[in-house]
């Protein structure tokens, strides 16, 4: 590991210490609260927003598009369209059948949605129609939602809510062996794909000459990058801009598209993200922003400059 993602490490040690002992009533050192509540959402806001800055690096070197992200291209509205389906018609179900559901379900949305982009660009659909096409996907799963929301039931429709807003703090002791295991499956992969990746990073056509077997590698890119969003949002909900900013953030870092480096620090910077939007919310325990509001304060400024960048390149 380079020294510059040696500094992200401990950038990102030092906010989770942080979180570990700081919280809404001051500091403390009271081990049921430490490791009841703070230790899960601090392995929540790692690997949820490390898992959903590698799922948005995928997407723009599959795409070859640098405002592909889960958000932006609606897999993440996909896969909460599915989530919300299941939380608000199968309630009456016991948790067990519940949970497992949540999971499948928030798998298939987010993989029916990167079948209908793979279709797209067989069919030679500009990137710019894409991200069009994201939109409308985020603007119809979101309309649907609104539906569904009009007619569940009062206790269902709480639930929904509170899982929608998007929050690190969801995780419990409970699910917490299940999500680590589920976040490791999902990213030991990539360590076996990073020749391959820097290839298709050159482009689709490239990696061909190389002897990839494309067609093969964009399935798994697309399972890979499915199961991590998934994951993310059957866990915390639907959290955003962390995985289309992230990538940016890390080339800008280190000023190199090498995925020897840029890999491990897109996935700091998501985990760094998420740790900061955290702590914004334990410094103001009063207010009731949501994590997505932060990182859409944070994101959307943040994209406008990377337009204006790859703008200035060409």
């Amino acid at each position: 590991m380079s020294f510059k993602n040696i500094l992200l490490l401990v950038i990102a040690l030092l906010m989770a210490a942080f979180l570990l002992f700081y919280g809404e009533v001051g500091f403390t050192s009271n081990a049921d609260l430490l490791w009841q509540i703070r230790f899960p959402k601090i392995l929540s806001c790692f690997f949820a927003g490390g898992m959903l800055a590698v799922a948005g690096l995928l997407m723009q070197i599959f795409f070859q598009n640098p405002l592909a992200g889960p958000d932006i291209l609606g897999v993440s509205s996909g896969s909460s369209l599915f989530v919300a389906l299941w939380m608000l018609v199968g309630s009456s179900l016991s948790p067990l059948i519940q949970s497992l559901g949540i999971s499948a379900m928030s798998f298939l949305g987010a993989l029916c949605v990167f079948a209908l982009l793979l279709i797209l660009i067989h069919k030679n659909v500009s990137r710019v129609s894409l991200i069009i096409i994201g939109l409308l996907i985020s603007s119809f799963a979101s309309s649907c939602i609104s539906l569904l929301v009009s007619l569940s039931s009062a206790s269902s429709l709480k639930n929904y809510l509170l899982w929608g807003m998007g929050s690190f703090r969801n995780l419990t002791t409970n699910d917490l062996g299940q999500f680590v295991f589920l976040s490791i499956v999902s990213l030991v992969p990539l360590i076996f794909l990073k020749k391959p990746l820097n290839q298709f990073l050159l482009s689709e056509h490239y990696a061909q000459s190389m002897g990839v077997n494309v067609k093969k590698m964009k399935y798994i890119f697309v399972s890979m990058a499915a199961l991590q969003i998934s994951v993310v949002t059957h866990y915390c909900g639907p959290v955003g801009f962390i995985g289309i900013i992230s990538p940016h953030l890390a080339r800008l870092f280190h000023k190199r598209s090498n995925l020897n480096q840029l890999l491990p620090a897109s996935f700091l910077m998501g985990a760094l993200l998420a740790f900061f939007a955290e702590i914004i919310l334990v410094i103001l325990p009063e207010s009731l922003i949501s994590v997505n509001a932060i990182l859409g304060i944070i994101g959307a400024p943040l994209i406008v400059y990377f337009i204006a960048q790859q703008r200035d390149l060409k």
